[in-house]
């Protein structure tokens, strides 16, 4: 009888504990946040987005592609913002990074006060930058088919930064 009485008492102490725990913002609320229209030759496609769990785990994530609207190039750029919730942001950026290779390079550098991985390769002529934002989202600027990462600075500009961190910690 204690053991059943105790065993109901834990599971729901933890079921209260789970359902008072923040959770993830559905993959429709940070479609919101992405830049709108097109940006220079590049045409906004469709936004995608994914909200699942699993053990525990919550993620959720909204991205858009830009397409290069030429006939001579096939660059392509998209944003992706992720809601890790379960895992900090701030963990893919905590450390400084300084790499340089024949053909590329990866570095962290400050945008606007906060730390951004800067990656970029001249050969397959990609690039990423990702930064944390209010220590849940991870927002991630990919470009390839592109001669330097100017275009994916261009790009970040657009996106509401300051939106993101209020909503990081905007009490659920």
């Amino acid at each position: 009888m204690r053991l059943r009485l105790f065993s109901f008492m834990l599971l729901l102490l933890f079921t209260v504990a789970a359902s008072a725990q923040p959770q993830v913002y559905h993959f429709k609320e940070l479609q919101r946040l992405l830049p709108e229209g097109d940006f220079g030759p590049y045409k906004r496609g469709k936004p995608t987005g994914e909200t699942s769990s699993m053990m525990g785990f919550a993620t959720s994530w909204a991205q858009v592609i830009y397409r290069a609207d030429t006939d001579t190039s096939r660059s392509t750029i998209s944003v992706k913002i992720t809601d890790m919730l379960s895992i900090p942001s701030y963990m893919y950026v905590a450390s400084d990074v300084d790499k340089e290779t024949p053909t590329g390079y990866e570095k962290t550098v400050l945008y606007d006060g906060i730390r951004v991985l800067e990656t970029y390769d001249s050969t397959s002529e990609e690039g990423k930058l990702q930064l944390p934002v209010a220590s849940r989202f991870l927002v991630e600027v990919t470009g390839s088919g592109i001669k330097s990462t100017t275009p994916l600075y261009n790009l970040l500009d657009r996106i509401n930064l300051q939106s993101l961190e209020k909503l990081g910690k905007k009490p659920q």
